[in-house]
């Protein structure tokens, strides 16, 4: 959930007439930089992607993937930084993103090797620390998908829930309160929010027979109004808001302001929140913004988040004390023990008193995590709540309603939309288990490291995926009364039919086992491997190719009579012998790989082919894009005897 860096625009319309195609791409990157800058990033998409369709360009494929990341559209980003990172001008920023976004779409081990190439290129200038908490994200992230926590069960809240965002559900005088962008019926254009496409968020009260919008309009033009926090006992509400500036605002400002959040707060018996209400002590809407209130059950503590300075970068968390005279004191940040250089967001307090909050800085799986601050060691630390409480997209806004029950947002798979709510228990009895494993249909071994997906039927959507280990095995959770469909891949083997089972009808914990038996490839049939990449005019395997080098030793592995060619293919640049030379080298470093992992140098055959064996049609002379070039910079295997 990105909200401090969200801007108020509003979506320009364009029209361009017929002019030619370098006038025309022109015009339509000046727009779409023009709407990028303003964030409005539903809009710069489709110019850019119209831009790119005329003329594939670098810089317009960096916009294109920044603005899919700002917009959480982390399929389509991936797609994008893949082009940037394994471009010859590609930057480590570009790495680094693109190992963000794998994590974001579960490919953990393909992330890890992203930020070991960063490792290898940003030397001194990504403090190791950071990539050090980067690497162990990864792996924990695998340990947590394979092993999820049993005493937890969160379900998607679909009678709350739209096709735009939900969160920060808490309970209320009145009902369950929460922000939401959605569409209720409003038809004018100016409630559009450039940077999601939606309106801009509002309060929602979820009652015992319908939803229905809080009732607060801002004489001074509120833009955004929610989430919000309550405390009985004082009688009082405070909510988060970002409004217009006022004209003394506007003249000591100057151009250009950046319109931060504030926090306001008003009685629970007033008629409409909005009015007369009070600002908060450290508001500062022209430098600094404060968000995400939470109150204490008592309503004597106040925390909140903000980017003000001194903290330890990013957002940090802050809390201040009421005084005698009911104001409030001084802020206090809470410490480099919670707060990180990245981004810490929704404090909240269970009914026993433990401290939850959301950060993308701390040991994670991808995005916002929720973590609990573990007070039960000496020196006390935040502890990750796992799998499934988290998932790898943003998992935010923690409020409890009973002991070890509430809600939580997210924005993972299979969810409504953007942001939807969620009902969490974290004491769950019931414990369904998938175990299984993947093996060789010939020869009966283990195929190591296979992509074993289980998807929930008619919720493709919230598919899991996770990799077998060196044994083959795998593990899933099952939710009870439901159907799944099973699958596997793995490089080297044919597509595997779907298996498909059950869990109507199991009242008690128990753990199913399904094993899957993938039939190998048969000789002479080749193997395209479309993610084994080079640096330019290099031959060295990369931490991502050695990803993709592991599977066809795992397949190996599995029968210890298969012997392979290993072929290295160029484009059409470049001269017929250099490319011979390049692509033979490719090879021989791909086989050298290979060896150090165990496989014996006589069942493997190394071969550069240059651009003798073209996969389309650019030849020589003929002018092609980037991406079709890419296309024949290939290797690939097939079997010579089995």
């Amino acid at each position: 959930m990105k909200f401090f860096d969200n801007k108020g625009y509003l979506i320009l319309g364009l029209w361009l007439l017929a002019i030619s195609p370098v006038h025309a791409q022109y015009s339509l990157l000046k727009s779409a930089d023009r709407e990028f800058n303003a964030f409005n990033f539903i809009t710069a998409i489709e110019l850019y992607q119209r831009a790119y369709d005329v003329k594939a360009d670098i810089n317009t494929a960096e916009r294109l993937a920044e603005s899919y990341y700002h917009i959480r559209n982390y399929r389509e980003a991936e797609v994008w930084y893949a082009r940037l990172a394994n471009h010859d001008e590609a930057k480590v920023d570009h790495i680094l993103q693109y190992g963000h976004v794998l994590r974001n779409n579960s490919k953990f081990r393909e992330a890890k090797a992203q930020y070991q190439r960063v490792a290898l290129k940003a030397e001194g200038i990504i403090p190791p620390e950071e990539l050090a908490v980067l690497y162990a994200s990864c792996d924990s992230a695998v340990v947590w998908l394979e092993n999820p926590i049993k005493a937890v069960e969160i379900k998607n809240q679909k009678k709350w829930n739209s096709a735009q965002a939900e969160f920060g559900a808490t309970k209320g005088p009145n009902g369950l309160y929460f922000a939401s962008d959605r569409f209720d019926g409003a038809s004018n254009p100016d409630v559009i929010y450039g940077w999601t496409g939606n309106p801009y968020l509002a309060m929602y009260v979820a009652g015992d027979d319908a939803v229905t919008k809080v009732d607060a309009k801002w004489g001074d033009g509120a833009n955004h109004f929610g989430p919000a926090t309550f405390s009985q006992q004082k009688n009082e509400v405070y909510f988060a808001v970002t409004r217009n500036l006022t004209r003394e605002e506007k003249r000591k400002a100057g151009k250009d302001v950046t319109v931060n959040i504030e926090i306001f707060s008003n009685s629970l018996d007033a008629a409409n929140w909005g009015e007369q209400a009070v600002p908060f002590r450290y508001n500062n809407i022209t430098e600094w913004s404060v968000g995400d209130p939470f109150l204490s059950l008592s309503g004597d503590t106040l925390y909140f988040t903000s980017d003000m300075p001194g903290g330890q970068g990013g957002t940090d968390i802050y809390y201040v004390v009421r005084n005698a005279d009911s104001g409030w004191g001084d802020a206090v940040n809470l410490g480099e023990g919670i707060n990180t250089s990245g981004d810490e967001r929704f404090p909240g307090i269970d009914e026993r008193g433990d401290f939850y909050f959301s950060s993308d800085g701390h040991l994670g799986m991808g995005g916002l995590d929720v973590y609990r601050l573990d007070k039960t060691r000496v020196t006390p630390r935040v502890a990750n709540l796992g799998f499934p409480f988290n998932s790898p997209y943003d998992d935010f806004s923690v409020r409890f309603d009973k002991e070890l029950e509430g809600y939580v947002a997210s924005n993972r798979s299979g969810g409504a939309g953007a942001d939807d709510i969620y009902w969490f228990n974290l004491n769950k009895i019931i414990q369904i288990d998938l175990e299984g494993g993947v093996y060789n249909a010939k020869t009966k071994l283990p195929v190591a490291g296979a992509q074993v997906t289980l998807t929930p039927v008619g919720d493709e959507a919230n598919a899991v995926v996770v990799n077998a280990g060196t044994d083959g095995k795998f593990k899933f959770n099952l939710a009870e009364n439901s159907d799944y469909t099973l699958t596997a891949e793995q490089t080297g083997f044919r597509p595997f039919v779907p298996m498909t089972f059950s869990t109507s009808g199991i009242d008690s914990s128990t753990t199913l086992t399904k094993d899957i038996h993938l039939s190998p490839v048969e000789v002479k049939e080749v193997v395209v491997l479309r993610n084994i990449y080079f640096d330019y005019d290099k031959a060295d395997i990369r931490p991502d190719a050695a990803l993709e080098l592991d599977k066809i030793a795992a397949f190996l592995q599995s029968d210890p009579n298969v012997r392979i060619e290993l072929s290295a293919h160029a484009d059409s640049r470049g001269s017929h012998d250099y490319n011979m030379k390049l692509t033979q080298r490719r090879a021989d470093s791909s086989v050298a790989y290979l060896v150090s992992k165990g496989i014996a140098a006589d069942r493997l055959v190394a071969k550069g082919y240059g651009f003798t064996k073209l996969a389309n049609h650019c030849a020589k002379g003929v002018e092609c894009t980037e991406e079709e070039h890419q296309w024949n910079r290939r290797v690939e295997f097939f079997v010579i005897e089995n």
